[in-house]
């Protein structure tokens, strides 16, 4: 070995001595979110989680910092600063944690989702500019539902529409609403109960609407022949989740028009065994069907069952039967034999 690789080994290996005696004194946090209660949050409540700050008992460190960086949906009730850990707090040599603990509240319309928080923390030495940084999630549970709707009948200004709790939670105190709008008003009530909706569960909603006639006209002249009368019909759901939060859903459909009627059997959609004014229509034909052919099989049986009856019906067959020859004539011939 030369005396220059033998020099570039020494010089290595002084170095490695050196950085792992300067390691040994550098101060080492770390930074944990050990607990979130409740699992998990739900909107317009409190959250309380901590954190855990370990190797804050390292004399080189001179204690610790630490401030936490809530983003939406999460707020502090109150605005805090940085949080100061002094040295003297921890004996020297032993290996300390640090729990600090906090209450978040979360915003009413937080979304289903694992929402993000931040924290800032450095050793008690460093300046308040100069700092590292971690991400934590925070799970949040929606407490809204969804809803999903289509029209299923209209008859003249009668407007039948059926409507489905599609999300995951019951759907409290449910009243839907035809609110004002350009196209269409509401003839009768704009409002109807429900009640309680549960998740999969549907119903039927139905409301007398009549087109504004400023939006025949407007239709009319600016709208295509095969376009007139289309527009969409704005209704609003409103209800109560599982946290008692007050809601509202806006909804709307298309609703078409003929020279400013209403089709007669126009649907968007149906909801199996709700179609009660279809299935009442095609209960009334097959009705006076079943009537006829009734009415046909007792005359059969009463006719064959009853000689009498069926005696009359040929005596009154004979006598209206034209090629029977009458009586004056048989005599007559009769006589003109005998001569």
């Amino acid at each position: 070995m030369n005396k220059f690789a033998l020099l570039s080994f020494l010089l290595i290996l002084l170095f490695m001595t050196f950085a792992s005696a300067y390691s040994a004194n550098l101060c080492s946090l770390n930074v944990s979110l050990i607990n979130q209660d409740p699992y998990p949050t739900v909107p317009d409540s409190h959250v309380k989680v901590v954190f855990q700050v370990s190797g804050v008992g390292d004399s080189q460190c001179e204690g610790a910092k630490f401030k936490l960086i809530p983003k939406y949906p999460f707020s502090l009730d109150e605005n805090k600063s940085w949080i100061i850990l002094e040295e003297q707090t921890y004996v020297s040599g032993y290996k300390n944690n640090w729990m600090i603990p906090y209450s978040l509240r979360v915003d009413k319309d937080a979304l289903d989702e694992s929402a993000e928080i931040e924290v800032y923390y450095s050793p008690g030495n460093w300046k308040l500019d100069s700092y590292s940084t971690k991400k934590f999630n925070i799970t949040v549970q929606d407490s809204r539902t969804n809803f999903d709707a289509v029209l299923q009948e209209v008859s003249g200004n009668e407007v039948s529409i059926a409507i489905a709790n599609t999300g995951k939670y019951t759907a409290n105190s449910v009243v839907v609403r035809i609110p004002e709008q350009e196209s269409y008003r509401a003839t009768g009530i704009d409002g109807q109960m429900v009640g309680n909706l549960e998740s999969g569960d549907y119903t039927i909603v139905g409301f007398s609407v009549s087109p504004k006639s400023a939006y025949q006209n407007i239709s009319r002249r600016n709208m295509p022949a095969s376009s007139q009368g289309q527009a969409k019909l704005k209704f609003d759901i409103y209800y109560t989740d599982n946290i008692g939060e007050r809601r509202i859903v806006s909804m709307e459909l298309p609703l078409n028009m003929n020279a400013g009627n209403f089709s007669s059997a126009q649907r968007a959609g149906n909801f199996a065994g709700r179609s009660s004014q279809t299935s009442s229509a095609w209960y009334s034909s097959w009705l006076n069907w079943i009537i006829i052919l009734g009415i046909l099989i007792a005359g059969v049986i009463i006719y064959k069952k009853y000689p009498k009856i069926k005696s009359l019906f040929k005596g009154k067959n004979s006598q209206n039967n034209p090629n029977k020859i009458p009586d004056w004539l048989r005599n007559a011939k009769e006589k003109e034999k005998n001569k």
